[in-house]
């Protein structure tokens, strides 16, 4: 999917914004990404209105991981059944979720027209809040990558397993550098101790750099933790699961230092940027 127009030709649009916008990914399934995101939405919703947006179309889970049962998802909003504000389900203060549709096909391989529709739904949304996480499906589809490169900072998750790192740098091949932009970020989960994440963090950035020209920044790692198997099946965020394990120790240092370059990024508006790189596409077809 084409990018929308470069910052500087974008101020028309920036009167409407307010979120800043994370989106998280991972090259492959089983690393962790969206329990990375479930416990990031709590902790940004700590400090503002932050919206949780599962876009793991197809497939969501945002809501079990925040021990939540919506009445309606974005496969109600596509059907045309509801409208995208109508959805919106409040998990606890200052945190709110828009739920994945789960064994919808048309939201696993949603259209362009159905993408840019999205995009400006959410664009009026995003206005309500301070901060909004997109938790993307795994893998290299064009939906995920629309959001990835229509968000303001992007968060790819990892493990030191050769395969999940292999995934990892396809990802950043097929996005492409996201032109004006911080570079992506880099967590590498589930590692056996810091100098296991550190070869892996190391191994993307040097072939990342040598072969595509930029490399992601290692912002944190977090340990290999029964506890975040716990906290899956109790439904529960693993920051609110078990505070104090080594696991979600590890993930309030994360969160940090994906605040603190989440906070450095002008908010061009996720839901503009989507809808503007999906209308790009739509006139290129």
């Amino acid at each position: 999917m084409p990018y929308p127009p470069e910052h500087g030709k974008e101020e028309p649009w920036i009167g409407a914004v307010r979120a800043r916008s994370l989106c998280v990914v991972s090259g492959k399934g089983g690393t962790g990404k969206s329990v990375t995101s479930a416990s990031l939405a709590r902790l940004f919703s700590r400090h503002a209105r932050t919206l949780l947006f599962d876009a793991d179309l197809g497939v969501g889970n945002a809501h079990i991981l925040q021990g939540s049962a919506p009445k309606h998802t974005l496969g109600d909003v596509l059907g045309g059944n509801q409208s995208l504000d109508s959805i919106v389900h409040r998990c606890e203060e200052n945190l709110d979720l828009i739920a994945g549709g789960s064994g919808v096909a048309r939201l696993a391989a949603l259209s362009v027209p159905d993408l840019a529709a999205l995009g400006d739904n959410l664009a009026n949304l995003e206005r309500d809040y301070s901060y909004v996480i997109a938790d993307c499906g795994a893998g290299i589809s064009e939906t995920t990558l629309g959001f990835a490169r229509a968000s303001d900072s992007l968060l790819i998750v990892t493990t030191p397993d050769l395969t999940a790192m292999t995934d990892a740098y396809a990802f950043l091949k097929v996005l492409g550098k996201r032109r004006g932009d911080a570079p992506p970020m880099l967590l590498i989960n589930r590692a056996q101790d810091e100098a296991e994440a550190a070869a892996a963090a190391a191994r993307i950035a040097n072939v990342s750099k040598r072969f595509l020209g930029f490399a992601p920044e290692w912002i944190g790692w977090v340990p290999e933790d029964r506890s975040v198997f716990d906290s899956v099946n109790q439904r529960r965020p693993l920051v609110l699961h078990a505070p104090d394990c080594v696991a979600a120790d590890a993930f309030f240092g994360i969160f940090a230092n994906v605040q603190q370059r989440v906070d450095s990024q002008h908010p061009r508006g996720l839901g503009l940027r989507l809808a503007a790189g999906a209308a790009v596409s739509l006139r290129m077809a």
